[in-house]
């Protein structure tokens, strides 16, 4: 059993983890968490800062009612004892912590994921220590990507060597990245000779998430009152873009902040040249059917909406993207701008449009890439952008 230090437990990502991790399926337990201590409530005398955090872990997952508590001081979940420390993850003395951890999963904001200096520092108690975030200092490390056909990526994956920082990037990395390997072994599953993604454009409608602000103080779009009120924001979606399709047309034109539960939306454009045996051209009911075997090929990545449900049927799913396979919403012309008519190879353009998990899907792929890295001696991981001399 592989054992995780889990750093941050105040928001989603770290509260979801406690209840769906299961170390009987994936061979990975939670052996202590770091997280600052929730406030108390002088109205509740009796209630301790370990109520407060399992409030959290309820309130993210209200269906583990009855399977989260404290007794004794010791916070349970599915009848499993989580050690809890409570204390400034910059100060706090790593080496008192019941280690040492095989991964230190950073789970607390990308200020803290950017910072190389603060992330090296759990390194004194764990192998590889994994941020929740993008981080321009730090290899990439993505979930979507494991063991993709890579021959039609303009950057390739190398080997981590001695490093053993890495960014799993945000939710909506990989969001966008599991619908991109969908079409890689879509071109990798039809013997294509030639794949070259031109272009990639990604429009968001992003779950408003409990650390909003409710007022009015800010000028800042991202932390006015979301209550009716659509606030246009920005991805991170773009540092893997330039990470990974360097040179290449793309972008995200918006992520539209809206109060409403996960999962959100994303539509993807994809504009690429292709070439097949024989001159072989694609056509929509093709690349249904090469997506739906990535589906099968890997269930906890990408699924496809077979039924028009809206987003409150996946609210519990696990994939990373759920496509919406419907002719009307998955889009393909082979050759839009009439180019084979003056001479040149067509460029074809796709329009996906997907719900993408930003919380529970999220925390599959952290947890698909925390098996992989445990169980693989020389994991691959994508070039950092920048040098990181000297945190964020």
């Amino acid at each position: 059993m592989k054992r995780i230090l889990l750093i941050g437990c105040g928001a989603e990502i770290g509260s979801l983890l406690l209840g769906m991790l299961r170390p009987e399926r994936d061979g990975l337990v939670i052996g202590a968490v770091l997280t600052n201590s929730p406030a108390t409530d002088p109205s509740h005398p009796r209630l301790s800062p370990l109520d407060g955090l399992c409030a959290r872990i309820v309130l993210a997952q209200p269906q583990l009612l009855d399977e989260v508590s404290v007794e004794g001081g010791v916070l349970r979940v599915r009848g499993r004892e989580v050690p809890v420390f409570f204390g400034d993850m910059r100060t706090y003395p790593l080496e008192s912590l019941p280690g040492p951890f095989d991964v230190c999963l950073v789970a607390t904001s990308k200020t803290h994921i950017g910072d190389r200096p603060l992330m090296e520092r759990f390194l004194g108690v764990a192998r590889y220590v994994l941020g929740v975030a993008e981080a321009t200092a730090l290899p990439g490390f993505y979930p979507p990507l494991i063991g993709a056909p890579e021959r039609f990526l303009p950057v390739r994956s190398q080997p981590a060597g001695g490093e053993r920082i890495f960014a799993l990037g945000s939710c909506q990395t990989n969001g966008w990245l599991a619908q991109v390997r969908g079409l890689l072994d879509l071109a990798e599953d039809v013997g294509m000779t030639r794949f070259e993604l031109r272009g990639l454009e990604v429009d968001i409608v992003h779950p408003d998430t409990p650390t909003g602000r409710l007022g009015t103080a800010s000028i800042r779009a991202r932390e006015q009152d979301p209550r009716d009120n659509l606030r246009p924001g920005f991805s991170q979606v773009e540092t893997s873009m330039a990470r990974l399709f360097p040179e290449r047309h793309a972008l995200s034109t918006i992520s539209l902040r809206t109060l409403t539960l996960p999962p959100g939306y994303q539509i993807c454009r994809f504009f690429f040249r292709y070439a097949r045996a024989h001159g072989r051209r694609l056509d929509a009911e093709e690349i249904r059917a090469g997506l739906g075997r990535t589906v099968q090929r890997l269930p906890w990545l990408l699924r496809l909406a077979e039924r028009p449900y809206g987003s409150r049927g996946f609210e519990q799913c696990e994939a990373a993207a759920v496509i919406l396979p419907q002719e009307a919403l998955l889009r393909f012309a082979d050759d839009p701008f009439a180019l084979h008519a003056e001479g040149v190879q067509p460029l074809s353009e796709l329009i996906l449009q997907a719900y993408v998990h930003n919380t529970r899907g999220y925390c599959r792929s952290v947890i698909e890439a925390m098996r992989h890295l445990v169980g693989n001696p020389a994991p691959r991981v994508y070039a950092a952008l920048t040098s990181g001399e000297g945190g964020p």
